[in-house]
């Protein structure tokens, strides 16, 4: 398999050198490749850095891309998407509404996305049908899980378990009074074997935790492959493999695209992989239909902060619902 026919503006060269090795790896059928994005903090276009980096559209246009020539594709955000402006509070909810759209499988949270209160959150997460997983964040004091603790995603052959983990040293938001964040840890070890007993033969951990914290549970919980490592953490440009976890170092803004390519035995499970980063240039392409969106979105959210209205949720097709 390789890139001869991928779309979206991308040639073989071009294509080739932003996806990286990770990506040329991928392409073997005994492979899973995990592409990954953390930390968005309501940025739905291109940063206006000198080369414009990033963009709902380009993620959109690069995960396409990918999927058009890869055969075993894992697309995850591991959240924090949610804006850190009150005024941008609509871009929260319209990128949730995105990244349904581009085929997202499975979605952490951070504290970040829990700013405008819980159930915000869960109201446009029902809208939106987004696959949030988080297994440790919990209703006080009954100790239920607020969202799916896991999702068993089919990719190809292989059944991946994919969970999420929320840091217990966060403030909560306006609901913090009614939630709790379990010991990480704890719940990790709890929730691996859960996977495995289901089936799972590879496991990806979405890691709202900061670096540290999650290279510590890593390092002591066995059976993770891969962790998404997000939470005020700087870009790595590859990865590192900690005891038998490939760990993603994705950055914020959405910026950049984690590429993490694991090679798979015969039953399906992890031999080894590795990670590295692909900018989200203008090189990527624009995907129109999240482009157009975008566009529309922002004057409309500005439209809403002048005449004072707030908390409407935005929708794909430009219009205040």
């Amino acid at each position: 398999m390789n890139f001869r026919y991928i779309s979206c503006a991308l040639s073989l060269g071009v294509a080739l050198s932003l996806a990286g090795p990770a990506a040329r790896a991928a392409t073997a059928p005994d492979s899973l490749l995990v592409l990954s994005i953390t930390d968005m903090k309501g940025k739905i276009g291109p940063c206006g850095c000198h080369i414009p980096k990033g963009g709902l559209s380009r993620q959109a246009s690069f995960t396409d891309s990918i999927r058009s020539e890869v055969r075993n594709v894992l697309r995850v955000d591991n959240g924090g998407f949610f804006p850190e402006i009150d005024a941008n509070r609509e871009f929260g909810p319209f990128i949730m509404d995105a990244l349904r759209t581009m085929g997202v499988q499975a979605v952490g949270i951070s504290d970040r996305d829990l700013r405008f209160g819980l159930g915000f959150l869960l109201a446009n997460q029902r809208q939106t049908r987004l696959p949030i997983v988080c297994a440790n964040l919990q209703e006080k004091p009954s100790g239920k899980p607020v969202f799916e603790p896991f999702r068993i995603v089919q990719v190809g052959r292989t059944k991946v378990g994919v969970f999420g983990l929320i840091t217990d040293k966060s403030d909560l938001g306006p609901s913090r009074d009614s939630l709790q964040a379990a010991d990480a840890i704890e719940t990790a070890k709890r929730i691996v074997p859960q996977l495995r007993s289901r089936g799972a033969t590879v496991v990806v951990l979405l890691s709202q935790l900061g670096k540290v914290e999650t290279e510590d549970l890593v390092s002591v919980v066995d059976g993770v492959d891969v962790a998404i490592a997000g939470r005020r953490i700087p870009m790595i440009q590859q990865g590192r493999t900690l005891k038998n976890t490939v760990i993603c170092y994705g950055g914020e803004e959405g910026q950049y695209m984690g590429v993490t390519a694991i090679t798979l035995d015969g039953r399906g499970r992890k031999i080894g992989g590795h990670n590295g980063m692909t900018m989200l240039s203008p090189e990527v392409g624009e995907d129109e239909i999240h482009a157009r969106p975008c566009e529309g979105v922002r004057g409309s959210v500005q439209r809403a902060a002048e005449v004072g209205k707030e908390g409407r949720f935005v929708n794909a097709d430009r219009t205040l619902a």
